[in-house]
């Protein structure tokens, strides 16, 4: 008896001693780090992302040649490329469907149609020169975001297309990998595996990180770390968005991870916040913002958002 007693004490003061208690989460904060005036307004037909350590504004986003400038961490201007297909009268861009590599080239996605109307699903590369051009037919794969890897290859997240809903093949894979000359080098992910199996567009993200790539579904709420070849490094659940909620994904160079999403509420209908992942618990925090705006992606360690589409502004993220 005594035995038992002694035991069950050790085991009180072990406990209260917070010994097997699970580690508190995180409080994250994010600090203003610098901010400048935004050098363009962005309207109907253009959006702007934060992309290897340049600001690109697309500009005629829905045109026969969505036009790409690049920015410096002033505002200033450093280039701007026309992008356009032989034969298309109208280029399509999507959210994400921008990236820029480390070395310069470019990576686009979207959709193409001609002066009969036929359209097709294209993913494209754009050497750092912007003398080099290689337009890959995708259809019927819907391309809905796109990223290039630190080797330099072609990773794609999408969908293939059916006219018929119950005919769709949920075998198929949703993540593409090609060379820069158009060569399909593997494909990953199988429809069927998500849970649930919606389309991962909208909202569907991909990010690359050192030798890593990252892909996001807020609507099929997946967050997968992929190794150069493809094999998965990490699967866990996405921040728990608001259905059909459409997100901007970003990752930092110290592999922090952030999700913006809309808040809705009576008392504030159209306030936004952004979600950051504790990779220790695997645990997403919100963190509200006051100011209407819209995240851009990462900088270094700092995150790049817009303030009422009128300032850039930095903010450096703190767990406390």
């Amino acid at each position: 008896m005594r035995s038992y007693i002694v035991s069950l004490l050790l085991f009180l003061l072990f406990l209260l001693g917070g010994e097997i208690a699970s580690p508190s989460p995180r409080a994250v904060a994010l600090i203003p780090a610098g901010s400048t005036e935004m050098p363009f307004k962005i309207v109907e037909g253009t959006f702007a992302v934060w992309k290897g350590g340049a600001l690109v504004f697309v500009q005629g986003r829905y045109s026969n040649a969505p036009i790409l400038g690049f920015f410096d961490r002033n505002g200033s201007r450093v280039s701007e490329f026309r992008f356009s297909i032989p034969g298309a009268t109208l280029i399509n861009l999507y959210d994400n469907s921008v990236a820029l590599g480390s070395d310069g080239s470019l990576a686009i996605v979207g959709t193409a149609y001609s002066d009969d109307s036929r359209g097709t699903m294209f993913i494209a590369w754009v050497s750092p020169d912007r003398q080099q051009q290689t337009i890959i037919r995708s259809s019927p794969f819907f391309p809905a975001a796109v990223t290039i890897a630190s080797d330099g290859t072609i990773w794609v997240a999408g969908h293939e297309t059916s006219q018929q809903p119950k005919e769709r093949d949920y075998n198929q894979h949703l993540i593409r990998r090609y060379d820069k000359t158009g060569i399909l080098l593997g494909s990953f992910i199988p429809w069927s595996s998500l849970d649930p199996p919606n389309l991962p567009y909208p909202g569907s993200v991909l990010l690359t990180l050192k030798d890593r790539v990252l892909w996001y579904s807020a609507r099929s709420r997946a967050y997968i770390e992929f190794s150069a070849d493809g094999s998965i490094i990490k699967r866990l659940k996405s921040a728990p968005h608001p259905e059909h909620d459409v997100s901007r994904v970003a990752v930092c160079d110290d592999g922090s991870l952030f999700a913006s999403t809309m808040i809705r509420s009576q008392e504030h209908p159209t306030q936004w916040g952004i979600f950051a992942l504790d990779p220790q618990r695997s645990e997403w925090t919100l963190i509200p913002r006051e100011q209407k705006g819209s995240l851009l992606g990462c900088d270094g360690t700092r995150l790049a958002i817009t303030t009422d589409y009128q300032t850039i502004s930095w903010l450096q993220s703190t767990a406390q």
